[in-house]
């Protein structure tokens, strides 16, 4: 019974020795890729080692041609994490860079095959970019770059599904970011920023960047689609309720006309029926027309009952 016990226990322990180093070599392979895995798509690429310790990743999408160069391990090896501290970016508006003795400049911006050109000790070695994505990425804007205050970007583009907003911060770095879209056009509750008008012809991207009511909003146009493209939705402006217009009516105004009462005989001065006249042809307005008509129309009738009482007391 011992000795079977001893045996099944050997036997466990020299498939533990054999299978331990088929493991290791498992963790080893799988968990730089997990962390690889964990790269936001604005900062993912095509990581490539320059030099001991420095690794440039290449770029070729929305944004344009671009590369990080990165600073990792002196071990590093392609399938490792390459999401180390940024030593220099190349893009369109920045060409060169000098980095650790390395001479770096993106070759071909304007082309469609781009390059990382490095010059290290005389020697001159090209990497080049991946191919820019094809239609219908063609009708992507190009990205319009926002700073939004408190250490924050955002890359707003356009393209056929319409306005796209990606805030991040401006320390590669730091992996914190933030998308809105056409069809979710509202950022988190800890950042207001939203899409304003996400369907119409011309969006706007609203932010601020600290919170609170009496923080003015910062307010960006969205760059226009490329010649040629249209929107695969309906555009739509989403204008305000309107507003009650003010009225243009101006009030009559009382005028002080002499009213006959009972019994009592009214008596019309000189020149009273041609000053009214006077004023409803002179005034342009047509309230005080209106209402010297009516004084005269009042006087004319205390005249014809004062008549009217008379031959009624000679009768």
């Amino acid at each position: 019974m011992r000795t079977a016990l001893r045996a099944s226990i050997s036997t466990a322990v020299l498939a533990g020795a054999l299978l331990a180093p088929i493991a290791g070599t498992a963790y080893a392979a799988t968990t730089p890729q997990a962390a690889a895995a964990t790269v936001p798509a604005r900062y993912a690429g095509t990581p490539v080692l320059i030099d001991t310790g420095v690794v440039a990743v290449l770029r070729n999408a929305a944004e344009g041609p671009e590369v990080w160069i990165r600073a990792v391990s002196d071990s590093w090896k392609p399938s490792d994490d390459y999401m180390g501290r940024v030593l220099a970016t190349l893009d369109v508006k920045h060409l060169k860079a000098s980095v650790n003795g390395l001479e770096l400049e993106l070759v071909g911006k304007d082309s469609a095959h781009p390059s990382l050109s490095v010059v290290k000790g005389g020697t001159t070695k090209s990497y080049p970019l991946p191919q820019a994505p094809t239609a219908p990425a063609d009708c992507v804007s190009q990205t319009k770059q926002v700073g939004l205050g408190a250490g924050l970007q955002a890359d707003l583009t356009m393209s056929p599904k319409g306005p796209k907003v990606v805030m991040h911060d401006a320390d590669p770095a730091d992996t914190w970011t933030r998308t809105l879209t056409r069809t979710n056009p509202e950022g988190a509750s800890d950042y207001f920023s939203r899409i304003n008008n996400p369907s119409g012809a011309k969006p706007v991207f609203e932010w601020k960047t600290q919170g609170g009511e009496n923080v003015p909003s910062g307010f960006a146009t969205f760059p226009a689609l490329p010649k040629g493209c249209t929107p695969e939705y309906p555009v739509t402006e989403e204008t305000p309720a309107p507003k009650p217009e003010p009225s243009t009516a101006k009030p009559v105004t009382a005028t002080n006309v002499s009213t006959q009462t009972t019994g009592q005989t009214t008596v019309v001065p000189q020149g009273s029926v041609a000053a009214g006249a006077e004023i409803a042809s002179e005034d342009t307005d047509n309230s005080i027309t209106v209402a010297a008509g009516a004084g005269l129309l009042a006087v004319f009738a205390a005249l014809g009952a004062t008549v009217l009482r008379r031959r009624r007391s000679h009768s």
